[in-house]
């Protein structure tokens, strides 16, 4: 071999090597998962409800979806509906794939499988896979949206054909360099930015070096363009979501869900180069998000644009659904547990306060002080044109205008089972705790597990060991943020316990079935203090003032999307002359004030009225705290005026409608 071939191979070899996976830990795929308890009812509702009639929810739904070209003018898109009815019934279709291997629903995975299995079909000659007929340039970030199914489909079914498929169609988007230029910066164009995901996601599925390198070359162009648009003044939102941005500090702003998709991109970046720059962007960022925007709820206040903390403040369905799925990323990304209390605050709050419990309903907008829920009460859009179509957006209707999260709802729960446990080679970590069975290949044989519990609701967790390799392996389990103890017994003996906290705890050792491993928590009433406010979280949960409502139906389609089998609901404060839902907690509130309820019920624990746990709280009405007009809510004033002193029960947010969760402090 002469010496310039040797070189040659040598610098193939470093280039390997330079990407050679940093980071090889992958999620569960959506078959790994068997659900039970409260997960499997929530599963179970969202098969009976929209999961399978997603046409309640209106158009696009109401179409074949991926399977026709969907450019329709419709009372919201008079001049044609352009790519967003792909991107819209794109996040239902990979939600409906994921909640339909999990709950084992034949009907879900049909419903998919007809839509990719035409998109498969209809391959160009080129073997680029397409979003109807919009074209190159319009389809880019539909593609990135239902791409996310084709990956998820192939970790479910390890299909060959499937994976080459895939291949074909990102080796020939991305086949000369003017493919990695970014069009337009100022539109959604630039989410086409966000197939960087699925670059660094078939990187981790082929560790072909083509993969990350495609990804690493259009982040950089993307970067590149977004730095210019700052030093021409222009765009500036663009350069913030950007690594770079990040790492300068330059503070979150602009549109909530952009912002939370290109969140991902560094750790995406991160975990399979192992990049500093990368890491310290998301952490930056991640940061700067908790001190500007965050909620009570954990949620990062927008309505459309990031807002900025606030009592009255509210949240976009998509916006956390995405946040979700993007801090999984970083979770996976580094391992760090901080992601996985940020995951669980969301999901078991946030999240889940926006769906009726018959997975029939949602709100576009989700708050944590929702005290009035009408066709009026939201005014957070009043100052553009398309104003007026926002006015009910925190009312739980089947269908909203605009329609992203009637989609998006679809993967709220199945994304997050998806990141619930980790594994890399014989190393598993159990991250987000909830009942069910996980059954996963490792490197030296399978590995089943599983978990009875009845979390977040009780903080204790038995596992049961179903199959095992032969060999040792690295058992994880996570100790969240707010636990004060932990205790793990193997067995029936005592294996470890202290007082740590956002940290992995780990047993090494050959695992055999039967083996039992029983984790347990303890903890105490939390106060938040959010400065003019307080909130209460116990474990994972955030406790709200169930205000008591009057609910009116509506079972015609005005522009509400809703039926006899599906309504629309409006909800109007009881006692909402004389504000006598408007209450306030002591300013000098210590944890000792706060009783904690346990109770067992049976049934769904969300459901209004049954959680297993409440809290018992002192408070006070107050007196000069009013709606807006009778229908909107209001923040709570500066200066708080009280009345009469009242014992209150606090119920966890998401098994509320009508609710104060972040109060104003007064002085008693």
């Amino acid at each position: 071999m002469s010496l310039r071939h040797i070189l040659c191979f040598v610098t193939v070899l470093s280039v390997f090597f330079s990407y050679a996976q940093t980071e090889s830990t992958r999620d569960l795929a959506s078959n790994e998962f068997v659900p039970e308890g409260w997960v499997k009812e929530f599963l179970n509702r969202q098969v009976q409800g929209l999961g399978s009639h997603p046409e309640e929810s209106g158009f696009p739904f109401n179409t074949g979806m991926w399977t026709e070209n969907m450019d329709y003018r419709d009372r919201e898109f008079s001049g044609g509906s352009d790519w967003w009815p792909y991107e819209q019934t794109g996040y239902y279709l990979d939600g409906i794939l994921r909640a339909g291997y999990m709950s084992g629903s034949s009907k879900l995975l049909n419903k998919a499988d007809i839509n990719l299995n035409h998109i498969l079909a209809n391959v160009d000659e080129n073997g680029m896979l397409h979003a109807g007929n919009l074209g190159e340039v319009r389809e880019e970030w539909p593609m990135v949206v239902i791409m996310r199914m084709f990956i998820e489909k192939y970790k479910a079914t390890e299909n060959p054909e499937l994976l080459n498929a895939i291949d074909r169609h990102y080796k020939a988007v991305y086949n000369s360099e003017e493919k990695f230029d970014v069009a337009d910066m100022s539109g959604f164009e630039v989410r086409s930015v966000l197939h960087v995901e699925l670059l660094g996601a078939m990187y981790g599925l082929t560790n072909d070096v083509w993969y990350i390198e495609a990804a690493e070359k259009l982040y950089a162009a993307f970067q590149q363009k977004a730095s210019e648009s700052v030093k021409g003044k222009k765009n500036k939102g663009v350069y913030s979501i950007s690594a770079n941005g990040m790492n300068e500090g330059l503070r979150p702003g602009g549109h909530a869900v952009t912002y939370h998709e290109f969140l991902k991109l560094p750790a995406v970046l991160y975990k399979y180069t192992g990049k500093d720059t990368y890491k310290t962007a998301f952490y930056k960022a991640y940061k700067m998000l908790e001190e500007d925007h965050e909620l009570a709820d954990g949620g990062y206040a927008n309505h459309e644009g990031l807002a900025g903390k606030g009592s009255n403040e509210a949240t976009e369905a998509c916006s956390l659904i995405d946040f979700t799925w993007s801090t999984g990323w970083s979770l996976l990304a580094t391992g760090d547990p901080m992601f996985a209390d940020k995951m669980e605050k969301v999901l078991y709050n946030a999240s889940l306060s926006l769906l009726s419990k018959d997975f029939k309903a949602y709100q576009y907008y989700q708050k944590p002080n929702l005290i009035t829920s009408t066709n009026a009460s939201s005014s957070y859009n009043d100052d553009v044109k398309w104003g007026a179509v926002a006015k009910g957006r925190l009312c739980y209707r089947p269908g909203h205008d605009t329609e992203c999260c009637a989609g998006n709802i679809h993967r709220m729960l199945p994304t997050f089972i998806n990141r619930s446990c980790t594994i890399d080679k014989n190393a598993v970590k159990l991250v987000l705790y909830m009942p069910g069975t996980i059954n996963t290949p490792l490197e030296k044989g399978n590995f089943s597990f599983t978990q009875e519990t009845n979390y977040p609701f009780e903080h204790q967790i038995k596992i049961t060991i179903n199959e095992a390799p032969k060999s040792k392996i690295e058992f994880g389990l996570r100790i969240p943020k707010w636990a004060d103890y932990y205790s793990i017994r193997l067995n029936g003996k005592n294996y470890a316990s202290g007082l740590e906290h956002t940290v992995f705890k780990t047993l090494k050792r050959k695992f055999k079935k039967g083996d039992v491993v029983e984790l347990a928590f303890k903890t105490t009433p939390k106060i938040d203090d959010r400065q003019g406010g307080l909130a209460i979280n116990y474990g994972p949960l955030v406790f709200s003032y169930p205000i008591e409502s009057i609910v009116r139906k509506s079972t015609f389609d005005s522009g509400e999307k809703s039926s006899v089998e599906f309504p629309a609901y409006e909800h109007f404060p009881k006692a909402i002359r004389d504000s006598g839902w408007a209450l306030a907690l002591s300013a000098s509130l210590t944890e000792k004030d706060i009783e904690v309820v346990k109770t067992k019920t049976d049934g769904y624990p969300w459901d209004i009225g049954n959680s297993p746990i409440t809290l018992k709280v002192m408070a006070k009405k107050v007196t000069n705290w009013h709606l807006k007009n009778w229908v909107e809510s209001t923040s709570y004033p500066d200066a708080v005026e009280t009345g009469e002193a009242v014992t209150v029960e606090l119920s966890p947010e998401a098994t509320t409608i009508l609710r104060i969760t972040e109060f104003p402090k007064a002085n008693f």
